[in-house]
């Protein structure tokens, strides 16, 4: 069943608040904690686009979950790990400075956008990694032909939030592995066996 105007707005209203909080805690947060990167991971800020697309699709794509038990786990799962992940922030907060791009080209200018918006805190754990990994796990289970292009695109968004230095490798395992935890809690994996052998395209 699709989901209807109110669940949609709902759904809308829910993602915008976190994403207020994430902005409050980020910006009037006690004094961070400076966490530093490894030295092996690249900083690529042309990644910034595959990033912020990550950020906003992966959210959206709730909408075409077909089963209304799914899209109800799948929110659920995330905003338990965005708690977590808040709590987290609130109580050891934490900061990692970007490198400087020394030569500005036009193909920066998300990054430029995004470095001016999301200033660099809020670090540990990686919660930009809680969706995506909520999603592929709901789409393995409702829509798993589309699996051919969201894991990609996902793993190129992952890839981007770490050569972004929006966080580093361990913060995203940690995130990645919160939202394994509040979707088995969340009963992601525990639908109705018509959601479970659906195969839409």
């Amino acid at each position: 069943m699709k989901p209807t105007r109110r669940e949609v707005i709902e759904m809308a209203g829910y993602f915008a608040l976190s994403a207020a909080i994430y902005f409050y805690l980020g910006r009037h947060g006690v004094a961070p904690v400076e966490v530093v990167n490894a030295s092996w991971v690249p900083f690529l800020p042309v990644l910034a686009l595959p990033y912020l697309l990550q950020v906003v699709v992966s959210y959206a794509l709730i909408v075409m979950l077909s089963d209304r038990a799914l899209r109800r786990a799948t929110v659920k799962a995330y905003f338990a790990g965005f708690a977590v992940c808040a709590l987290a922030w609130h109580f050891y907060p934490t900061v990692m400075y970007r490198p400087e791009i020394l030569n500005p080209t036009w193909w920066n200018w998300p990054f430029r956008v995004m470095a001016s918006l999301d200033i660099p805190t809020n670090i540990v754990p990686a919660g930009h990694i809680l969706m995506p990994v909520l999603i592929i796990w709901a789409f393995a289970i409702d829509r798993p032909r589309s699996l051919w292009w969201l894991v990609p695109c996902e793993l190129v968004g992952t890839l981007a939030i770490v050569s972004t230095w929006q966080h580093r490798p361990i913060d995203v395992v940690m995130g990645a592995l919160l939202a394994v935890a509040t979707g088995l809690g969340a009963g992601v994996g525990r639908l109705p066996g018509r959601a479970a052998i659906r195969s839409v395209p």
